[in-house]
């Protein structure tokens, strides 16, 4: 395992003071938009490097089998910070809040004496509020203070209104609905939202270190490598996308994709071309963010507050790349829900071995877990269970499996990936062997011998969507601003949630036409 005193040889680390020892664990949660599992270097990608997640990877643990149960930005997201099911939370798509009572994490951390703060994507509505976080600076215009978010800075330095500004004549699809995002960033690298995000995150690591005594939850959120794909130079260039290799289109691509309407073209490709442009900016992209991250680390380590912080670092959801002829998420395929999990516990944590966990985990297991590493208990009617014990000596009673709501369903078992279409206007049913046929490519489920495990599926499936615990009760929390917004601006929030082409579960009666 990597010495965490050599992770910066460059920079001293100073001794933790002995009564620092005895305060809850700091946490740093870093989150990555869009990233794929295997887009990274300990899980063997053949291309991507990345030398901070990987080491961070020995000094801690990493999850191979780990699920988002709702492959979509904000169900993800509201997973995460609840430990609860999408559709029992209620946020089934971008912008639609949760359901009256649900309470977050940071408002729980707070609770319990923690300082909270977040430095870049959020995507939680209604956009005003502050969701338990006493700092916010946001990469578009979240939160209570959009005047110190990304967007305002960009304004203010460069007098730019775009939120992606790229140089003129570097995109090769201007007019396609996903090729357009390509573009080289206009200005210095230094100014690209995932450096300013970085730079926010060590300003807040500096003011925490003068202000001891307080244990603290920093959100580190990242929209890469999200679209669009316009990344500097330095990253935009990193790989010549001749060399990229891509998932073989199906011979009827363009006819599946012409056959698509508004958003959903977004969500197909069938240029080869493009596939390999857009992964490679996104492989960029995703060195990009290591590199910040090994900034992160190098700062807890120079602060001297790496021994006392828990850090994890994960995706809300994947990208497909190619697989299948789709882009993006929101569906149930590996590329969509399969994200990547790191965990490194504080100093002395059991955990921290540099092991591979190949049991299943889902993204509701992160608040329960989070909570037990910082020794505070975990609330009733918290779905998702902590991993910890089977981190640590295994757990023989381990769920390993995974639950997952969109449009569609899946559940998935270390043996078999089952996939319930009949909500998306009454499509079939999927189901892959996905130790003999992990590209998800034979679908199994209308052969009679797989009959019984189909409808056993089914009713898993069923069983599970009706398991609908009420929100969380906190002794002397009280209700958030956002756990009781009114409900006529919730049906209007859901009104004007946007159609995620093919990722959004639509709330019955409220989408406007």
């Amino acid at each position: 395992m990597t010495s965490r005193r050599s992770f910066c040889s460059t920079l001293a680390a100073a001794a933790l003071p002995a009564s620092a020892a005895a305060t809850r664990p700091n946490i740093l949660f870093v989150m990555v938009d869009e990233m794929r599992w295997d887009a990274l270097g300990a899980a063997g990608h053949p291309i991507v490097k990345t030398p901070n997640l990987d080491r961070l990877a020995r000094q801690g643990m990493r999850f191979a089998n780990s699920y988002t149960v709702a492959p979509v930005c904000s169900p993800a997201r509201a997973t995460a910070f609840t430990g609860r099911y999408a559709h029992v939370h209620g946020v089934t798509s971008n912008a639609v809040p949760a359901n009256r009572g649900e309470i977050y994490l940071p408002s729980i951390l707070r609770h319990y004496g923690y300082h909270t703060a977040i430095s870049g994507k959020l995507h939680f509505a209604p956009h005003r509020m502050s969701f338990g976080f006493d700092q916010f600076w946001s990469f578009s215009s979240e939160g209570p203070t959009p005047e110190l978010g990304y967007q305002e800075y960009l304004r203010k330095k460069h007098g730019s209104p775009a939120k992606w500004p790229s140089v003129p004549g570097t995109c090769p699809w201007p007019d396609d609905p996903l090729g357009r995002d390509v573009g080289v960033f206009k200005y210095p690298q230094e100014d690209f939202e995932t450096e300013w995000i970085t730079d926010r995150s060590v300003d807040y690591l500096r003011s925490r270190k003068a202000a001891p005594g307080q244990p603290w939850f920093l959100f580190t959120s990242y929209l890469k490598p999200h679209s669009p794909s316009v990344e500097p130079r330095k990253y935009f260039e990193m790989y010549d996308p001749r060399s990229i290799s891509v998932p073989k289109l199906p011979p009827n691509a363009k006819a599946i994709r012409a056959a698509q309407r508004g958003q959903s073209l977004r969500h197909y490709v069938d240029n080869e071309e493009m596939m390999r442009v857009m992964s490679a900016i996104y492989f960029g992209s995703i060195i990009h963010v290591d590199h910040q991250v090994g900034r992160l680390l190098c700062e807890l380590d120079r602060l001297g507050m790496a021994d006392n912080t828990l850090v994890l670092f994960t995706a809300d959801h994947g990208n497909m790349l190619g697989d299948h002829a789709r882009w993006f998420k929101g569906i149930m395929y590996e590329g969509s829900s399969h994200v990547p999990l790191i965990w490194r516990g504080p100093q002395g944590a059991r955990e921290n071995t540099g092991k591979v966990e190949n049991r299943i985990v889902e993204n509701t297991d992160l608040m329960p877990s989070i909570l037990e590493t910082a020794g505070l208990p975990v609330p009733g009617r918290v779905q998702g269970r902590s991993f910890l014990k089977l981190a640590r000596e295994g757990d023989a009673a381990w769920k390993d499996r995974a639950y997952a709501q969109l449009r569609t369903a899946m559940v998935r078992t270390p043996e078999w990936k089952f996939i319930d279409n009949s909500q998306n206007l009454g499509a079939d049913f999927e189901l892959y062997d996905m130790r003999n046929d992990p590209k998800e490519q034979l679908n199994l489920a209308a052969e009679p011998k797989h009959r019984d495990l189909v409808e056993h599926s089914k009713r898993q499936l069923t069983a599970w969507r009706n398991d609908k615990p009420a929100p969380v009760k906190i002794a002397g929390l009280a209700e958030p601003d956002y756990a009781r917004i009114g409900e006529e601006e919730r049906s209007e929030l859901i009104r004007n949630a946007p159609d995620e082409g093919g990722g959004r579960a639509r709330p019955a009666g409220k989408r406007k036409r």
